[in-house]
């Protein structure tokens, strides 16, 4: 059951909160002011960005946080000596999980970015996966940016995408991503499940590979990956042993022969380590002879421990007979020598990161691509018009929106035309021409604004021989216009002009 689940006043929770404590006055009314913003703000925030958690989930969150984690918070002005820490680390916010402490700056925004931070996230990955730190921590990060962006993008009547410095424009952009791919409720499950009984990194590449049949996302997101780890030593040194690896895959009958050889004497080792576990004699003849080649601070501590280190020893020669058996099958051979392949390319750094980040951005928009022709409902249509919108104004680099991005445009266009298309045909949308080209640069002129709500826009078309004006209102205000040179308009229009029309049926 949730902790507020039966309570609609949050300003009132937030207070009886806050009466356990010790916050000074101006950090209580800041919490206040926060929680009011955010509810103002909410409605806009959903309409606009679709992937997102109810309102109430979203609140009770943050007031549970408050709650449990929050017990020491400090603000300072950004132009004192305290905020030294927080321009140094280039952040809104520090924070301290084990004294629940939080420095920040005297905003709504840099209050929830610490808040945010401070909640514990999980986002558990395989132990084997290389890149698992470096996309923790874009997880972390992009769940920080993408829930300020309320207070960042919203105040209650309008939505305001103009470039912010306040986040990690990398990790945001890879977080929406995954929010359009795998939805809001994996993230929430993937970032909250404290357990490594679920695999969530295999049900992302699940789903890529179902959707775009390829692996071409993800293999574009680890190169990424690796490019922004912080222990590129560790994986480098695997690195070179993977090569030394695939060199020897290429004399395939010599690279066998050794492993036969390899597990014919991994048997015979393991044949030797359980006469030794289950003779006490063999046990203590085992111990004397290993510490006397050890040096005094190396030595074996006693019998229990050899044992512990005899088993481990098994483990290695067992996976090594595995691994040989796996092997002798061609099928097998040659899927692990592709996968070396694939991971060594991954590594190579051929682009620079500028294309890495593009060549991800293609990818994502291909599945995109793949996943509109399955839709057929019409809540589904206007959801994924609502997300490409959405898409189109966020930052892929740092002075730059997506929409602003000369290679990703012409897959954009593709795509916004594919979905107009539909919409046209299945009669979810008005046909203002018969022109395809035409009736796609309409809509497109009157769904490329700043209007909340998509179905609240009305068209206003006014024309003469070779020359119409098209006019966009939010209901009726007026948000923009423009002109463009066509012969006889009023026979390339379906619809009348001087009048008010909508966009959807």
């Amino acid at each position: 059951m949730k902790l507020f689940s039966k309570l609609k006043d949050y300003n009132t929770i937030l207070e009886e909160i806050l009466d356990t404590k010790y916050f000074s006055s101006s950090t209580k009314n800041l919490l206040l002011s926060m929680i009011y913003k955010i509810e103002v703000s909410y409605k806009d925030y959903k309409i606009v960005k679709r992937k997102t958690r109810g309102r109430e989930e979203f609140l009770e969150e943050i007031l549970n946080v408050i709650k449990v984690y929050c017990d020491n918070i400090k603000t300072v002005e950004p132009d004192s000596d305290q905020a030294k820490m927080l321009i140094k680390n280039k952040v809104l916010a520090l924070t301290n999980e084990r004294e629940r402490s939080i420095l920040c700056y005297p905003t709504e925004i840099s209050l929830l970015y610490a808040i945010s931070d401070i909640e514990p996230k999980f986002f558990y990955m395989p132990s084997d996966f290389l890149f698992k730190n470096a996309f923790q921590n874009i997880l972390v990060e992009g769940y920080n940016s993408n829930n300020i962006e309320i207070l960042n993008n919203f105040n209650g009547w309008s939505w305001d995408t103009n470039q912010k410095k306040d986040i990690n424009v990398l990790s945001n952009l890879i977080y929406q991503n995954l929010l359009v791919i795998k939805g809001e409720v994996f993230l929430t499950e993937w970032r909250n499940y404290a357990s490594n009984k679920r695999d969530f990194l295999y049900e992302l590449k699940y789903t890529l590979r179902t959707v775009t049949s390829n692996d071409d996302y993800f293999l574009s997101l680890c190169r990424i990956l690796y490019r922004n780890t912080k222990d590129k030593s560790r994986i480098n040194s695997l690195i070179k042993d993977k090569y030394k690896t695939l060199k020897a895959m290429q004399d395939k009958e010599k690279y066998l022969k050794d492993l036969k050889i390899k597990k014919e004497k991994s048997i015979k080792a393991i044949e030797k380590i359980d006469k030794i576990l289950e003779d006490d004699n063999l046990l203590i003849k085992e111990f004397n002879k290993r510490n006397s080649k050890l040096e005094d601070m190396k030595k074996i501590l006693n019998l229990k421990s050899l044992k512990y280190i005899l088993v481990k020893e098994k483990q290695i020669f067992e996976n090594n007979i595995k691994e040989a058996d796996y092997l002798e099958k061609n099928t097998n051979f040659v899927k692990r020598r592709n996968e070396l392949i694939q991971f060594l390319e991954i590594v190579s750094e051929r682009y620079e990161q500028k294309e890495e980040i593009i060549e991800l951005q293609k990818n994502f928009l291909n599945f995109i691509d793949k996943k509109i022709s399955k839709i057929t409902d019409r809540n589904d249509f206007i959801d994924i018009l609502y997300e490409i919108r959405y898409y189109r104004n966020i930052m892929i680099f740092e002075n730059k929106y997506t929409k602003e991005c000369e290679e990703l445009e012409k897959q954009i266009t593709k795509i916004l035309k594919k979905i107009i298309i539909k919409c046209c045909k299945l009669g979810y949308m008005k046909i203002f021409s018969m022109d395809i080209n035409l009736n796609y640069d309409i809509i497109n002129y009157a769904i490329d604004t700043k209007i909340i709500n998509l179905e609240e826009i009305r068209v206003y078309f006014e024309y003469s021989k070779d020359e119409m004006t098209i006019k966009i209102y939010d209901k009726e205000i007026f948000e923009k216009q423009g002109m463009k040179k066509i012969e006889n308009p009023n026979k390339q229009l379906e619809v009348k002009q001087k009048k008010m029309l909508k966009i959807f049926n």
